[in-house]
């Protein structure tokens, strides 16, 4: 039997779905990710429910949900790469690939447009500054509906080496948060982040350590000896979740510019993670502006006085002048009277 197959329509191209993994020969401890990348023309996929199923050669197969949202082993949000890390393994051997995408009418893939594809990374620092934050993205009024669809792609195979017998210690970490964004509200800087998980981006963290300074690379360096930030009142939740957590801090001031720059540890019962993005908080304080009431009033009470004082002596000079005339004329008059 032969099955052949076609485009529905020539002119609208298909969409495709590629998987792999992050290494073709792995040892553990060390965890590999899995990527299903999905792509309609030039423009990613977004919205879609990606699930990877991973079989040994004997045993139960794994199957994962992959996420495309910036978070854990995904480096870029809504790019149409879906990811997710995969560290638990029940023995040596060959490990087999297969992704299934699935997507229902509201699918909504992402119009191709011009952008930058240079890498963008959250809070670099490079020569004492930190890079500026990512320029808003352009949203497009010509994004179009696609209708539901099913795909199955197969990746090549990968093997496993140096997984123990028996239980397996705790040896990995929750996974680097790489989305924390900070800002200033009423005073109180206000953090928001993925949650990661208990290992990798699996489970629920015991705890974050947050810290702050003025300086990016004081947190890169020399994170511990960084202002402390009370988390008694933060209980991580599960991975995935989106956090929110605010705090009042001490005042740093520079100038008129009140600067801010904070980074975390997640922490579960015996490890911690990477440092997380070094994330930037920034208020503006306003210098006082004077306003120009009183300066007008002054120069006019000024202006005032320097009339008033011309008009004193003007009086007076001229009080002066007729008295001194009066007198002269009195004086000629008698002595004229006086020859008579």
């Amino acid at each position: 039997m032969t099955v052949t197959s076609r485009a529905a329509n020539s002119t609208i191209p298909p969409v495709a779905v590629k998987t792999r993994m992050s290494k073709d020969i792995n040892y553990y401890p060390s965890a590999m990710v899995v990527y299903v990348q999905m792509s309609h023309g030039f423009s990613p996929v977004l919205g879609a429910s990606v699930t990877a199923v991973i079989s040994p050669e004997n045993g139960d197969p794994i199957s994962l949900e992959l996420l495309d949202n910036g978070a854990g082993s995904d480096i870029v949000k809504n790019d149409g790469i879906y990811s997710k890390y995969l560290f638990s393994f029940p023995g040596n051997g060959r490990y087999s690939l297969k992704a299934h995408v699935q997507a229902n009418r509201t699918i909504v893939p992402q119009t191709a447009k011009l952008w930058s594809h240079a890498m963008y990374i959250p809070g670099y620092v490079e020569n004492g500054k930190m890079n500026p934050s990512r320029p808003p993205a352009i949203k497009s009024d010509i994004q179009v509906r696609r209708g539901g669809f099913h795909r199955t792609a197969v990746g090549e195979s990968f093997i496993i080496s140096a997984v123990p017998m028996g239980p397996h210690a705790d040896v990995f970490p929750p996974c680097k948060i790489i989305d924390l964004v900070a800002r200033i509200e009423d005073d109180k800087v206000i953090l928001s982040w993925t949650a990661p998980g208990n290992d990798f981006d699996k489970g629920q963290a015991a705890s974050y350590e947050i810290r702050i300074s003025e300086s990016p690379l004081e947190l890169r360096d020399s994170f511990y000896n960084t202002g402390v930030v009370n988390t008694s009142t933060l209980s991580p939740q599960h991975a995935g979740c989106k956090e929110i957590f605010a705090f009042k801090p001490e005042a740093f001031t520079t100038g008129n510019i009140t600067i801010i720059y904070v980074a975390m540890h997640a922490i579960d019962d015996f490890l911690h993670s990477e440092l997380s993005n070094i994330a930037q908080a920034v208020k503006f304080v306003p210098p006082m502006v004077y306003t120009t009431s009183n300066t007008e009033f002054s120069f006019s009470t000024i202006l005032l006085l320097v009339f008033g004082l011309l008009t004193v002596v003007c009086i007076t000079v001229s009080t002066t002048l007729c008295l001194v005339k009066k007198t002269k004329k009195k004086t000629l008059s008698e002595n004229a009277a006086k020859f008579l």
